[in-house]
């Protein structure tokens, strides 16, 4: 059984489909990468997480990362918050450092 990480980063970018995943009882979501055969669990309430919605990829955004805290930058030129895995800022094309 796997136990849900809610930390993503640019070292564990996903590879498999990312879902929005809801635990029955208690309502708790997470968004997270699932493959098929695995059971996934809720770290805190332990309830098992089930794949309700499958997440869409945002179009010209070359990130498979979630947009949160964690994944983002901020840009030395345009001082806009773009996902740490792309090369260029998204915004203003500057090479990040």
């Amino acid at each position: 059984m796997w136990i849900f990480s809610p930390l993503m980063t640019t070292e564990n970018a996903p590879t498999d489909p990312t879902y929005r995943l809801r635990a029955a009882a208690s309502g708790r979501e997470a968004i997270a990468p699932v493959r098929e055969g695995v059971v996934y669990r809720d770290a805190e309430t332990g309830e098992e997480l089930e794949p309700v919605a499958a997440v869409l990829p945002q179009d010209g955004v070359g990130s498979a990362l979630p947009r949160t805290p964690v994944n983002l930058r901020v840009c030395r030129r345009c001082e806009q918050l773009t996902p740490r895995d792309l090369a260029t800022c998204e915004f203003c094309g500057l090479p990040a450092a």
